[in-house]
């Protein structure tokens, strides 16, 4: 008995492997984005600055910590870039930790060692939304039949949506997107024209085109999907609708339709990481060029 109570007071061992990522991540001065969730607000950006025994400290960038003394004890999902020293490869990371303390006076924040980090090259739930010189052509159709793989799916030939990438309202559509799924949104005219091909359970054909100058080549997905979840417009807002990638169209090549789950995805997933990488420098660009928000004096009674 004396011997767990003695441990629960032991500090906790930190992996070499996360010390070293948060090291690097430090002498790096790598940028760090608290993942607070979708449409929770602004952005909120640090720079690493320092490690300590089990801590890692951060500096704020267009933040004041003065007014945050409410985070401490919580706990954020965090998200970074490393640069591979070996090979110059960008790796992008994500780990959960508790907030140990704010420092106002040195302008940091502390926070305790992860007990792990993950890679988010591979994973499906990494999503992004898309800056304007990325955005895809896209076409949506209603999908009948196809469903046990037997029997190839009949596409209508009526597009719910046929919209290229410099049209006015691209960016409103395609809210977000990750290898295994994509966002949109719709007027709710729109929803209301198409409600019935849109419901969750319904299958769409979606095709993603992506070309043009921010890209070396082209590239073309036709990808059967299910519409997972649909979120009612409020007041004049939109109508989201939550798509999940179900298999891939193999142009020439047998079997035609390749399941998601067996790697269906994975060149959208690549470009997904290749895209969150290139925000994150060009970020990282502007908060170095930004300066440190000292905190604001007393004043001195007279």
């Amino acid at each position: 008995m004396l011997r767990r109570i003695l441990q629960l007071f032991r500090p906790k061992q930190v992996s070499t492997a996360v010390h070293d990522l948060l090291e690097n991540a430090a002498a790096q001065r790598a940028v760090f984005r608290i993942e607070a969730g979708e449409g929770s607000g602004p952005r909120r950006y640090f720079i690493a600055a320092d490690i300590s025994p089990g801590r890692l400290e951060l500096e704020p960038r267009g933040l004041r910590l003065e007014g945050m003394h409410h985070w401490r004890g919580q706990r954020f999902a965090f998200r970074f870039i490393l640069c591979s020293r070996e090979c110059g490869r960008t790796q992008l990371f994500e780990f959960s930790s508790k907030v140990a303390s704010i420092d106002a006076r040195r302008d940091r924040l502390c926070l305790d060692f992860p007990d792990a980090v993950k890679s988010l090259e591979r994973r499906q739930n990494v999503r992004i939304a898309l800056q304007m010189r990325h955005m895809p052509r896209i076409g949506l159709w209603p999908v009948l039949g196809g469903d046990s793989g037997k029997t190839a799916p009949r596409i209508m030939s009526r597009p719910i949506l046929d919209m290229g990438p410099g049209h006015s309202s691209i960016g409103l559509t395609i809210r977000n997107l990750s290898s295994g799924g994509i966002r949109l949104s719709f007027k709710k005219s729109e929803y209301a024209e198409h409600q019935g091909h849109l419901e969750a359970g319904r299958r769409l054909l979606v095709e993603l085109s992506f070309s043009g100058k921010a890209f070396p080549s082209s590239h073309l997905f036709r990808i059967i999907c299910c519409v997972r979840n649909v979120i009612p417009a409020e007041g004049n807002g939109r109508v989201e609708v939550g798509v999940q990638f179900l298999a891939l169209h193999q142009q020439g090549r047998k079997p035609a339709w390749k399941n998601v789950e067996k790697g269906g995805v994975d060149d959208i997933g690549r470009l997904v990481h290749q895209f969150q990488v290139e925000y994150y420098k060009e970020i990282k660009k502007r908060l170095d060029r930004m300066p440190v928000a000292h905190p604001r004096k007393a004043s001195q009674s007279s």
